[in-house]
């Protein structure tokens, strides 16, 4: 999100003075965008992927080591995880129970809200913006998906789905601390599987307040583990696992083959949800 953003507490303020427009947080809280077109998104896949893992040059980081076979990943066993460090304590991680009031969410209004913020257009902090707008809005195929800003519109956006009673957990992989490298080694402890028929994985966006893009990616089959890891220190991460059962359809330049030496379609690959974003698991009734 960077230092320069503005404090939680004044966008509270900002809040409160901005006008409804194409928001994120009106209308039950979320922007919703749907797309049930036949047939699965590559460049779907390829887009929720990176957000969850990083881009692809840290792909090419020899440290960076992401994508696991689910046979790696089993008690006694010691692997090496790239953690990425983040701040507990950032308010654009926590999403809060309800969206305070409506923000414009939209790139016709973003000018006139940099203005509003003192932000030069050309900025990181303005670029980063407009980027997470684009991603919110653009379609994609074989998706359907929301922005969300509260654990309200998550609750709309999971009913408009799987229907207005469904219940569902969120899980989340606990924090890297600043004070340790970002690869490491770690041994497995535990691992149990989740046995929910459908997940759905949300991936922070930069903003300045909290931002989720939650998608689910049509005719795909995934596992989800809980699992638990101690690193050399003897200190312990929470970790949350999703293996992808069916990379067939994936680009077969996406580094995770390149790491895991392998071809799309061959075997699953397995990833651990990065501390920054978060994933809804259904709960059977």
């Amino acid at each position: 999100m960077g230092k320069e953003f503005v404090s939680w507490s004044f966008l509270l303020v900002l809040l409160m003075t901005l006008a409804p427009g194409n928001v994120a947080g009106g209308d039950g809280n979320v922007l919703r965008l749907p797309s049930m077109d036949a047939g699965e998104s590559d460049s779907g896949m390829m887009m929720g992927m990176g957000m969850g893992m990083g881009v692809e040059e840290e792909g090419n980081d020899p440290d960076f080591k992401v994508f696991f076979f689910m046979k790696d990943v089993q008690v006694g066993k010691t692997i090496p995880v790239s953690f990425p460090h983040l701040k507990e304590s950032d308010p654009a991680r926590n999403l809060p129970r309800k969206t305070p009031t409506s923000l414009p969410f939209s790139l016709k209004a973003l000018p006139s809200l940099l203005r509003f913020l003192s932000i030069p257009p050309a900025s990181p902090q303005a670029l980063a913006m407009e980027k997470t707008i684009i991603t919110c809005e653009i379609e994609r195929p074989g998706e359907y998906r929301a922005c969300i800003s509260s654990v309200e519109s998550l609750t709309d956006f999971v009913g408009s789905i799987f229907g207005g009673d469904v219940r569902f957990e969120i899980l989340r992989t606990s924090v890297a601390t600043k004070t340790s490298p970002v690869l490491q080694n770690y041994t497995v402890v535990e691992v149990k599987e989740k046995t929910s028929t459908q997940t759905l994985p949300c991936h922070n966006l930069p903003y300045p307040y909290a931002v989720f893009y939650c998608h689910i990616l049509m005719d795909t089959t995934n596992k989800m583990f809980k699992v638990t890891l101690r690193r050399e220190n003897g200190a312990v991460v929470e970790g949350v696992l999703v293996c992808h059962m069916d990379t067939s359809k994936w680009n077969r330049n996406f580094y995770a083959f390149r790491q895991l030496g392998v071809e799309p379609g061959t075997t699953e690959a397995c990833h651990f949800v990065p501390a920054y974003d978060m994933t809804v698991v259904l709960v059977p009734n």
